[in-house]
């Protein structure tokens, strides 16, 4: 997903540590938060302190809203990539869905939290 997304925007490189994509250990992050958001999916509350500490990390570094894009397309492109004929259409069309009501409730708290900081 980083490969693709750095290839395709260079510029989100400055919103990630680099020794973090070199070592591992951003992508397994990644990796982990993906699939605590698939098991939890149908109780989003079980997600709140996840969402917690990812949007007050995303405020440290300065994510904005129009970057969330950027990184969906990236993932979801990964994931056919990976997956290959195992992704249908409907099972794209239901990550995309997944993705973006996540990161509209990273949006909102991030928002929240960039509010108090002012």
């Amino acid at each position: 997903m980083y490969e693709i997304m750095f290839k395709n925007h260079p510029e989100m490189q400055e919103q990630f540590n680099m020794n973090d994509q070199a070592n591992g250990s951003q992508p397994a992050r990644l990796a982990t938060a993906i699939y605590t958001y698939a098991t939890h999916i149908d109780n989003l509350e079980a997600l709140k302190s996840m969402v917690e500490k990812v949007a007050h990390r995303h405020v440290e570094t300065h994510v904005q809203p129009e970057q969330y894009s950027i990184v969906g397309e990236s993932l979801l492109e990964a994931m056919k990539d990976v997956l290959g004929e195992v992704v249908t259409d409907e099972v794209m069309a239901a990550w995309k869905e997944a993705y973006q009501l996540l990161a509209e409730v990273f949006i909102k708290r991030e928002h929240q939290i960039y509010e108090q900081e002012a």
